[in-house]
């Protein structure tokens, strides 16, 4: 019965990646996914821990957000046990569950009796959780548990192709400003080669030394002779100010 809420929850997953701009929306989509994907959850919050600070990096309302600050102030709670240890951590009864007190007051006093903190597979220094509360203790059987790590495990996969996405998306822009770069490094120098009667190589000095003289990129330097010429000021040749 489990498998058809979790083929549901996955394709929402994927259609969110498909469709996210940036790792952060992706984030967003996922934290609010829990709502659905998992019995009598309330909220639900991302924790990301990196070089040894944690933070909450996606919540769907302020009241997770508020024990998971609580609970990083303490350096302790479920949220970074998962994180850390690499484990589900599973608070039944928060009334009972004496393991983190400044956590359990924040919790009580936001309404929530029950929590569950999944680990989310991460590399490096990064360590992250899936979080969520409810508002009534958690009765959740081993079958519910297994189902919250499937989830994480496939949030860990979405994360890792948002963010190869992303990196890719910035490798391609990068690419492109340097070509672009370059295009009009490539027609500033032709515009000095015949203003100044000088080959490439010398009217790439006399561009470099009035960057330097100026203050100023060389590609934005080159711009503004490009630009200059485009203005109509074809006849005045172009001299480098030392």
């Amino acid at each position: 019965m489990l498998e058809q809420p979790l083929g549901d929850t996955l394709s929402r997953l994927h259609a969110a990646v498909i469709e996210a701009t940036d790792v952060q929306s992706v984030v967003d989509a996922v934290a609010a996914s829990a709502l659905t994907s998992l019995p009598r959850v309330a909220e639900a919050s991302v924790t990301l821990r990196r070089t040894g600070e944690a933070r909450t990096v996606s919540s769907t309302g302020e009241r997770a957000r508020r024990c998971d600050e609580v609970e990083y102030a303490a350096g302790a709670g479920p949220c970074l046990t998962a994180a850390d240890e690499g484990r589900t951590v599973l608070v039944a009864d928060v009334d009972t569950d004496g393991r983190w007190p400044a956590w359990a007051l924040a919790a009580r006093a936001d309404g929530f009796a029950g929590a569950a903190a999944f680990p989310v597979a991460a590399h490096g220094d990064v360590a992250v959780s899936l979080n969520v509360y409810s508002e009534h203790p958690l009765d959740w059987s081993d079958a519910v548990v297994v189902l919250g790590e499937r989830y994480a495990a496939e949030l860990a996969h979405v994360l890792g192709w948002s963010v190869r996405l992303v990196d890719l998306a910035q490798t391609t822009a990068d690419l492109r400003a340097s070509l672009e770069s370059r295009a009009v490094i490539d027609q500033a120098i032709g515009i000095v080669m015949a203003q100044n009667r000088v080959g490439p190589d010398e009217a790439l000095t006399l561009l470099r030394q009035a960057s330097q003289g100026r203050n100023v990129k060389l590609r934005d330097l080159a711009r503004d002779v490009v630009l200059r010429v485009g203005g109509a000021e074809q006849d005045s040749a172009f001299v480098p100010r030392r």
